[in-house]
């Protein structure tokens, strides 16, 4: 018998009933010698009466193309597709060639075939290759062994469609032996045959999930991700701060609404904005050791629930408060902030770790809530509260009570409080026999100040070194005298010293010498205090020996020479002065302000210092009696001097020039001189310093954007020709009334230039637009836009309309 067995047309039998049980009787077509590397050989061309072709002939005409009788028409043989059924995953290995199909007793062996049978270039098992014998394939019950009549062109034989199993899903089982079953064709005499055992389809149609490991939540400890998130926010502020030293900061950049948080308030914003991503990475996001600090300040739109879960989550590891600005914040809001601030619920030792507190501006509180923060808050060393009207008298009392730790008070503008709050504050630190270690003290706008009040805080305060006095409208010259003085036998707890009633100037006393405290004040505002004179500087001769910044402003023509100069020259460290509307000066003043030459060798030698070396800022507008002899002499003698405003006074383009050159040659950055209203500065002198100077000091934030300064680092040249750019530090800002002239003469070029493009963009679709219909501009007064009828004129209303006199837009 043949070893070849004819393949009759059994392939659209197969598609008309196509079972499992016809399937397993089914083989692949012949085999190819076994070769290192197969290559698929070309396909012949063959004719319609040669389509009943042997295998073996088939393969001998190789890559010759065979043209028939017929028609002539020659088509291509497909290439052999390995097609996938279950009988073709096992090869009929036969232990007796001879008994191939004519015994129905014959043993065959069914043998797996490996992966390289589905490669698209080999189409055999290995197993195939070590024997060369062909595959049979075998119809349902006895094989053809009959060729096909000549003349009968044979079908190309169909694709089979895909199985919906894989080959995979069956496999071997060596330990039972494979049972005969009649459609198989598998002797039962067959020895130790593995099993096939079919797999569930339901496995292989199952995805197989692709697990991607979260290594920062599930790999990285907490503290790791906790820096991650604090260097995110550091990242922001190192990155702005770069960008300013490099120069890549720009008006325009810093306009954009994209750059309106930067530095710190941008990673901020960005570490809120992570609290979206999941649960796990909002606990990290609002862990408490990320918001030490809770400075949301730049924010005063922030809602009270994001607020609430900020110290609902860190509120125990909170240090710093400012919520300043945020006029949404109530009553109800900041009881509950307090309780998550605490540490401990229990009754008598619930507590706060805050040390500073801002909630300046926040309208809502009531005093119960503000009280009932401050009790929790023993720890407290910095208080602003100005503006409040929840700050009471009471309040001053809890403070002296249960915040004893305190360094900073602003209860400026508090309306609903008087110097009797204050004064009680200072008698409970008393009767402690304690001091109160206020450093810096701002009451501005207190009423009702008065003697009794300011000795009580002259005693209770020794550390003071910025006191703020400023608009309190009943403070008199005994009021001042009162904090500084004491008895000659009092025990103080501070440096004093004894001085003659003559160098206070009061020729009148009978006291041989009197005791004065020596204080630490630094800073001394006293500006639009209507009640003093001069006499309150010669009150606090000797006793303010380290001031430096003097604020006089406001004071009038009670502000007379004397005084100042007996302060002047007892405070050599003074480097800012505000004499504004001190219109009794002279230049007697200034020359106490001016150093001599000799200054710097003193200094060198040891000796104390001369007032007016450090001396930086001076304000003397509408001193009219000022000459321009010593403004000039001050000038050149102050070589600290970067600020000087003299409007409305006898200053000449002299003093001027020499102010700003001066800047220049000492490299002074920011300097600033305003002489508004100053009829000797003329407007040539303006021009010939149009190229040191400035108009105004801009800076680069989106806070100015409205500002609109002109900035050489976006390129505006045609408007650099005519101003001077504002952002330059190294210019000299020149506040005058002809330097205003020039801040108008850009906006107009500005306007120009917008409305050039403007103008060239209308007059190049004007056509365009009339000829689509399209609506233009102008709107209504329905609120409905119009086509355009009249060029750039905007649409006439009804009422304008019946009018013969103007038309209103």
């Amino acid at each position: 018998m043949s070893h070849t067995h004819v393949i009759d047309n059994v392939e659209p039998q197969l598609f008309d009933s196509c079972d499992e049980s016809n399937l397993l009787h089914l083989s692949a077509l012949n085999p190819v010698p076994p070769q290192a590397n197969f290559t698929v050989p070309a396909t012949p061309k063959l004719s319609s009466h040669d389509a009943t072709l042997t295998s073996e002939e088939k393969l001998a005409l190789g890559d010759a193309e065979v043209v028939g009788k017929g028609k002539g028409v020659t088509r291509t043989l497909p290439i052999p597709i390995p097609v996938v059924i279950p009988s073709d995953l096992f090869t009929m290995h036969s232990a007796s060639m001879s008994s191939i199909g004519g015994s129905s007793h014959s043993s065959s062996l069914l043998v797996p075939l490996t992966s390289s049978y589905f490669d698209p270039y080999t189409f055999y098992s290995d197993v195939q290759q070590e024997q060369d014998f062909p595959i049979i394939r075998e119809d349902v019950g006895s094989a053809s062994m009959e060729p096909s009549p000549k003349g009968k062109e044979k079908e190309s034989p169909p694709v089979l469609p895909p199985l919906a199993f894989s080959p995979t899903d069956l496999c071997l089982s060596s330990t039972s032996p494979l049972t005969s079953s009649p459609s198989s064709g598998i002797s039962s005499s067959t020895p130790n045959m593995p099993a096939l055992t079919p797999l569930t389809v339901s496995d292989v149609l199952i995805p197989i999930p692709l697990v991607v490991k979260n290594y920062f939540d599930e790999i990285l400890p907490r503290e790791l991700r906790l820096h991650i998130f604090e260097t995110l926010v550091n990242l922001h502020e190192i990155d702005h701060l770069r960008a300013i030293r490099q120069g890549r900061w720009s008006v325009a950049k810093a306009s954009s609404s994209r750059n309106r948080w930067v530095g710190r308030d941008g990673g901020v914003r960005e570490l809120v904005k992570f609290s979206r991503v999941s649960k796990s990475w909002q606990a990290l996001a609002f862990d408490g050791q990320l918001w030490t600090g809770l400075d949301l300040r730049s924010f005063p739109n922030v809602t009270e629930s994001l607020i609430l879960h900020f110290t609902a989550i860190g509120g125990q590891c909170i240090r710093t408060l400012d919520i300043s600005g945020n006029t949404q914040i109530s009553a109800e809001t900041l009881l509950e902030l307090s309780d998550h601030l605490c540490v401990s619920f229990d009754i008598g030792t619930c507590y706060t770790q805050l040390t500073v507190i801002n909630l300046q501006g926040c309208a809502g509180l009531t005093t119960r809530s503000l009280h009932h923060l401050l009790l929790r808050s023993r720890n407290l060393q910095k208080l602003c509260v100005k503006g409040l009207k929840a700050v009471t008298n009471t309040t001053c009392s809890i403070l002296s009570t249960h915040n004893t730790q305190l360094v900073f008070l602003d209860i400026s503008r508090c309306i609903s409080m008087d110097a009797r709050g204050v004064e009680s504050m200072a008698i409970a630190a008393l009767n402690r026999g304690d001091h109160l270690l206020l450093k810096e003290l701002r009451v501005s706008g207190l009423r009702s100040i008065d003697d009794d009040m300011m000795t009580a805080l002259g005693k209770a305060a020794p550390y003071l070194e910025v006191l703020d006095l400023s608009y309190a409208r009943q403070l008199h010259n005994s009021a001042v005298d009162a904090f500084v003085a004491c008895g000659i036998e009092e025990d103080t707890g501070s440096k004093t010293i004894l001085v003659p009633p003559r160098d206070l100037g009061r020729s009148d006393s009978n006291e041989f010498r009197l005791r004065r405290r020596i204080t630490r004040l630094r800073h001394l505002s006293l500006s639009n205090c209507v009640l003093l004179t001069d006499d309150a500087c010669s009150n606090l001769t000797f006793s303010v020996p380290n001031l430096e910044f003097l604020e006089l402003s406001g004071i009038g023509s009670d502000l007379k020479d004397d005084g100042l100069i007996r302060l002047l020259n007892s405070t050599p460290y003074i480097r800012r002065i505000d004499l504004e509307d001190a219109s009794q000066i002279t230049d007697a003043v200034l020359n106490a302000l001016t150093p001599s030459g000799s200054g710097a060798q003193s200094r060198r030698a040891g000796v104390a210092p001369e007032t007016g070396h450090a001396l930086e800022q001076l304000n003397v507008s509408f001193a009219v009696n000022l000459t321009n002899e010593a403004l000039l002499s001050l000038v050149r003698g102050c070589t600290r001097l970067k600020y000087l405003e003299a409007d409305n006074t006898h200053i000449t383009s002299t003093v001027l020039k020499e102010f700003v050159r001066s800047c220049n040659q000492r490299g002074i950055i920011n300097a600033q001189a305003n002489v508004v209203d100053c009829r000797g500065v003329i407007e040539n002198t303006v021009k010939e310093l149009a190229g040191l100077t400035r108009p105004r000091m801009g800076w680069r934030a989106y806070e100015a954007r409205k500002l609109m300064f002109l900035d050489a680092r976006d390129g505006n040249a045609d408007e650099l020709k005519v101003g001077q750019d504002e952002c330059d530090e190294k210019r000299v800002v020149l506040k005058s009334f002809y330097s205003w002239q020039t801040v108008d003469n850009v906006k107009a070029a500005r306007e120009k230039r917008r409305k050039s493009k403007r103008t060239t963009g209308d007059s190049g679709d004007s056509d365009r637009d009339v000829g689509l219909g399209r609506s233009l501009r102008w709107w209504s007064p329905g609120g409905r836009r119009t086509p355009r009828t009249s060029g750039r004129n905007s649409p006439l209303s009804i009422a304008d309309l019946n009018r013969d006199g103007c038309r209103v837009m």
